[in-house]
């Protein structure tokens, strides 16, 4: 039926127009499929927090912490709404990952007709003290923007720890007062795992921690076979793959790889999850991946080839503790959902 569409309305579609229908084809598929065009976006990336969409890079920093409230007239909430198809997607998590570059794409918001003018967008961002301005910001071509404004993953900022630490591949400290040993693991690496790996057992072995809380939020894709020798670690210690043992933290960022490793933490261990739903299915597909170009436009739509095959049919990696971050929370520098996990002092799991 889309293509039926497609066929209908692209010939009579203006260049940005027809991105939009494209992009609105691929968002039928899977969270690992991606369509690329020549993009340019506006110089500022918002995230969704449980309490609205605000900005985290901008050139201008005197921007980071104000919520966008409408662009080119219309609310952020439909905005969002008018975005949505375009993202391919597995659930909820997937869409809230796949929607920050469409927040601020030249070509989406044009060809949605969003924004009548692409020099004139006419975003609304409201500051921490209260008052609005409207900004007509200049864009540039994606890659530049990644650059730019160093676009590492959906949320960026120099507080909380987690965040601030989020380029380190792996790192970790012992929080003395709960005797929890904290292990943060960010990217698949060979380097400084195995020294992690003996913190925490030295830390067990000695009693200065009793627990571990492995915050894995900021995991995104990559080669999830190097994440072997912690899911092993995990999973074997009795003294951590028990009751009470260990918490792990997922997050919207878990893509791909990401939801393979909680996945098989989720099926090994006896772990609490806590935070958000991974963005991808359990048994999600992955790369290799191929490319393919559209003949007419030079366009690329990648779609993925692979899939373990696991036979599990869930639509994601669920926390036993559902938690989302608040905005309000996060410019104060609080992590309300690593609090809780280094405390123990969990709300109920879910049912």
């Amino acid at each position: 039926a889309k293509l039926a569409e497609l066929r209908r309305t692209l010939p009579l579609a203006t260049p940005d127009e027809q991105i939009v229908g494209m992009a609105s084809l691929v968002g039928l598929l899977d969270t690992h499929s991606w369509f690329t065009a020549p993009f340019h976006e506006y110089d500022f990336m918002a995230y969704p927090f449980a309490d609205g969409w605000f900005v985290v890079r901008a050139r201008d920093p005197a921007l980071v912490g104000s919520q966008l409230v409408s662009v080119g007239g219309t609310p952020v909430a439909r905005v969002e709404a008018a975005l949505r198809p375009l993202v391919p997607a597995d659930n909820e998590s997937g869409e809230l990952d796949g929607l920050q570059y469409p927040m601020s794409s030249v070509e989406y918001l044009h060809g949605l007709g969003i924004v009548d003018d692409p020099a004139r967008p006419g975003f609304v961002f409201e500051r921490p003290d209260g008052s609005q301005v409207t900004l007509d910001l200049a864009s540039t071509d994606l890659a530049t923007w990644e650059q730019e404004l160093g676009i590492i993953g959906d949320l960026m900022g120099d507080a909380p720890e987690a965040v601030a630490r989020r380029g380190e591949p792996v790192w970790t400290r012992l929080d003395k007062p709960t005797r929890t040993f904290l292990f943060s693991y960010n990217d698949y690496t060979e380097t400084g795992l195995p020294e992690a790996l003996a913190a925490m057992k030295a830390a067990l072995d000695d009693g200065s921690a009793t627990r571990v809380v492995l915050d894995m939020r900021y995991l995104r894709g990559g080669n999830g076979g190097l994440a072997d020798p912690l899911i092993d670690a995990l999973s074997s210690d009795k003294r951590i793959n028990r009751a009470g043992g260990l918490t792990v933290m997922i997050g919207r960022e878990n893509v791909s790889a990401g939801t393979v490793v909680a996945a098989a933490l989720d099926a090994k261990t006896q772990a609490v999850f806590v935070g958000e739903q991974t963005p991808a299915r359990a048994d999600n597909f992955l790369c290799e991946c191929t490319d393919i170009k559209l003949m007419n436009s030079g366009f690329t739509v990648t779609v993925p080839t692979y899939a373990n095959h696991t036979g599990d049919t869930r639509s994601s990696i669920a926390p036993d503790v559902p938690m989302a971050l608040t905005a309000a929370d996060f410019f104060a520098g609080k992590d309300p959902v690593l609090a809780a996990a280094l405390s123990g002092d969990l709300p109920s799991p879910a049912p």
